[in-house]
């Protein structure tokens, strides 16, 4: 008898019993309640400005956003000894102006925590950035693309780095034409409307691409983000401000191996699922690890818009009415209404008689509640 005919009911049998006995596997990191200290700082030689970014990691099991780090002091100095304080906000922000921009210099970010742990920077050199050539727009068949083009003559940039913000103007589904004071429904004022607003976030994945490898130092129709379909950022006018910065090649190794460690988590200030090195370290504890990178150099930026007139009309998408009811309140019953979970959109009649007043609930009337704001940008167009 052949003997495969014994030795492949033994191999299922085996593969049967090792899956049996198969426990899930938390990796240390997921485990981990030690809390890192996280920092993306960047010096912009542009306008002697910096920013630093300080929050603390969490766990891969964690679900709420990293805490911001408060209280801390935070300086840029320069490898003369001269340095400014940064002022920070309640996010964890630190920013600051006025620092001295000179040719060949090196800088550095100090840091000292609430609880007295100092950590510093190795000094980094301050990179420019060439124009961004072109920012544009790509029309897919599930949404668009936009995309940045640049390019350095003097083949001395090499190694690039992206982030945006966008904004967008949107609408409530309905207009609310009365407000609620003092017990009593009013027209609304024409400034205290809450149908239009705008809003405005910020990029938080890692954009980079390195040309290192090509012969000329050109980069053409790089992503920076997709729009899908559909999407609210469409719907009337989209606006993106693209900022480009040049990295030396240490601080492209550092986001790159961050961006391959974190490409199916989301940005830095995610949850981090090992130890990624960068230029920082506890003066006092060496072996501590600390997440981020400190950079600087010159920003360059544009901005692009996007109207929904401009899209194929494939693409065109229109904001519906699904799960925005409307009801009436009748006179005698709106002294029993309450303002903070509804609107009032108009009157009710009865011929030329008014009877009462139509409502909805207040997220299909105030487009605050969908994270905007009702001032338009000093930019908009």
């Amino acid at each position: 008898m052949p003997i495969y005919r014994y030795i492949f009911p033994l191999i299922i049998c085996i593969g049967l019993l090792a899956a049996a006995c198969v426990e899930p596997y938390a990796p240390p990191a997921t485990e981990s309640t030690k809390s890192y200290l996280v920092v993306d700082g960047y010096v912009n030689s542009s306008d002697g400005s910096a920013t630093v970014k300080l929050t603390r990691s969490v766990s891969l099991a964690t679900t709420t956003a990293p805490p911001a780090e408060l209280n801390a002091i935070v300086t840029i100095e320069d490898d003369q000894g001269k340095s400014t304080a940064l002022t920070g906000d309640t996010k964890g922000n630190y920013t600051g102006n006025g620092i001295i921009i000179g040719s060949n210099r090196l800088y550095r970010v100090r840091i000292v925590t609430s609880d007295k742990q100092e950590y510093l920077s190795d000094f980094v050199t301050l990179k420019d950035s060439p124009p961004i050539d072109d920012l544009a727009w790509v029309p897919l068949n599930d949404g668009v693309d936009v995309v940045v083009s640049t390019h350095d003559d003097t083949d001395n940039s090499r190694y690039y780095q992206w982030s945006f913000d966008e904004t967008w103007e949107y609408t409530a589904v309905y207009l609310s034409g009365f407000i609620f004071e003092n017990d009593t429904l009013l027209p609304r004022p024409f400034d205290q409307y809450i149908y239009r607003c705008w809003r405005t976030t910020s990029s938080q994945n890692i954009i980079i691409a390195s040309t290192d490898q090509l012969q000329k130092d050109v980069v053409d129709k790089k992503t920076l983000t997709h729009i899908p379909a559909g999407s609210q950022k469409l719907f009337i006018k989209y606006s993106m401000l693209a900022h480009q910065r040049v990295l030396t090649r240490d601080a492209y190794d550092y986001w790159e191996q961050l961006e391959k460690t974190t490409e199916s988590l989301g940005g830095l200030f995610d949850p981090q699922p090992g130890k990624v090195s960068g230029n920082i370290h506890n003066t006092s504890n060496p072996d501590e690890p600390v997440l981020g990178y400190f950079s600087g150099g010159s920003v360059t930026s544009k901005r692009i818009f996007i109207k929904l007139g401009d899209l194929p009309n494939e693409l065109r998408r229109y904001q519906g009415q699904e799960g925005c009811m409307i009801d009436t309140v009748l006179l005698e019953d709106v002294k029993n209404f309450i303002p903070i979970y509804s609107e009032a959109l108009g009157t009710a009649t009865n011929g030329p008689i008014t009877i009462g007043y139509i409502f909805t609930s207040k997220t299909c009337a105030d487009c605050r509640t969908q994270g905007g704001v009702t001032t338009k940008p000093d930019f908009w167009q």
